[in-house]
């Protein structure tokens, strides 16, 4: 099995995340650094394409947080911190150069808290990372 390792610049320094797919329909960054924890990554539908399977979905924790709660253990955390941290984007292909990219969930702190601006753009930086690396690589799911 073939473990793709990518390194991330952060406002908070230096993530490297290494992505492991995990079952059929999903790849799982493992992250350390300057953040530690995980990403999880899926295919999802566009939503003007239903049957389409085109967006990347990216959700901070070991679980597709559409579908499962994540323990406040598992959530990503700073190097240096103690909050565990929630937030989720997707990824959706367009006819330009760039994807657009929807922020859901904007990071929040496992207690409901609104983090740093310097966190909220290294955690959403990790979030567009992971995302456009599956995007990128048709053999994931």
């Amino acid at each position: 099995m073939h473990h793709r390792a990518l390194t991330i610049e952060t406002p908070t320094g230096i993530v490297r995340a290494t992505a492991s797919p995990r079952l059929t329909d999903s790849v799982m960054f493992e992250l350390n650094g300057a953040v530690r924890g995980s990403v999880h990554v899926t295919r999802t539908h566009h939503p003007r394409y239903w049957d389409q399977f085109t967006a990347v979905r990216a959700c901070l924790g070991p679980v597709n947080a559409y579908e499962t709660a994540v323990p406040d253990d598992a959530l990503p955390r700073l190097a240096r911190g103690l909050s565990g941290h929630h937030g989720s984007l997707t990824r959706y292909p367009c006819d330009g150069d760039s994807p657009e990219v929807s922020v859901h969930h904007p990071p929040s702190t496992a207690a409901g808290n609104e983090p740093s601006p310097k966190t909220v753009a290294t955690l959403t930086a990790l979030l567009q990372a992971c995302a456009d690396d599956v995007a990128q690589h048709e053999t994931c799911p």
